[in-house]
């Protein structure tokens, strides 16, 4: 579905198959993490490899409002944007460098690291 030329944009929870599912597109990559797999997912897509945007949660409940959704998707698909702009680039960059190794060792260097972090 990614493929077809009316979608613009991947808004996901970054699981781990929708993670990979987003990189291997050509597609904006929005992300909505719910869990924790998803939040070390996401800081690497969106602070390691600056691919994606992270909704923005409300800071009390935590919980994503349409206005922050709308939001993150527009700085993705607005061309204009810097941040769209930016991680499209990145994006694009990622898929011709061969991405798939970086993307598996930057994942399991920051997995450990979040492990030793837990563990202290």
């Amino acid at each position: 579905m990614l493929k077809h030329s009316s979608v613009g944009c991947f808004v996901n929870h970054c699981g781990f198959g929708s993670m990979w599912e987003s990189l291997m597109s050509d597609k904006q990559i929005v992300l909505v993490p719910h869990l924790a797999d998803q939040v070390l997912n996401t800081k690497l897509l969106v602070g390691e490899l600056e691919v994606a945007v992270e909704v923005e949660r409300g800071e009390t409940d935590g919980w994503i409002s349409k206005e922050s959704l709308s939001k993150a998707i527009r700085l993705v698909m607005d061309e204009g944007s810097e941040v769209g702009v930016r991680v499209k680039i990145n994006h694009a960059k990622w898929k011709e460098n061969g991405g798939t190794s970086v993307l598996i060792n930057a994942y399991i260097d920051k997995f450990l690291q979040n492990l030793q972090h837990f563990s202290n």
